[in-house]
């Protein structure tokens, strides 16, 4: 049998949720990867922790408003920590592609150029491509 989530278990869980919240905007900010990834693993246990709440019989309609206001701006700040980490995840590419280049794939046509045609028979073709 489960035991039912207290007012207080509740509480002690969101100031953990809020204090790692913390910790992964501070990483983001700062560009630490190490410490951004513990916080961010951090962050994801105890939003589990905290998700029993919402699988109780009137669990979530039992808060009073100061709990739903924060409950609000976790979930406010967790979808702007997704959409900053999706853009440093573009600075990180975009900054990879520039010091390490990609190879591009050999195309069947020589790059898309009608070089096969030149010198032989079928010298329209190669006239379209260019």
């Amino acid at each position: 049998m489960t035991a039912r989530p207290t007012p207080h278990g509740l509480e002690s869980s969101l100031l953990r949720v809020e204090q790692l919240l913390e910790e992964v905007s501070a990483a983001l900010i700062a560009g630490e990867p190490l410490v951004l990834e513990a916080a961010s693993t951090a962050l994801r246990q105890a939003m589990a922790d905290m998700a029993v709440w919402g699988r109780t019989p009137a669990g979530l309609q039992s808060l009073d408003a100061s709990m739903r206001r924060r409950l609000e701006k976790v979930s406010l700040t967790l979808s702007q920590q997704r959409a900053n980490l999706a853009r440093r995840a573009v600075v990180v590419d975009r900054a990879l592609a520039t010091v390490l280049p990609q190879v591009q794939p050999a195309t069947t046509y020589s790059g898309g150029k009608a070089a096969t045609y030149r010198g032989g028979a079928a010298r329209i073709y190669a006239a379209a491509a260019n």
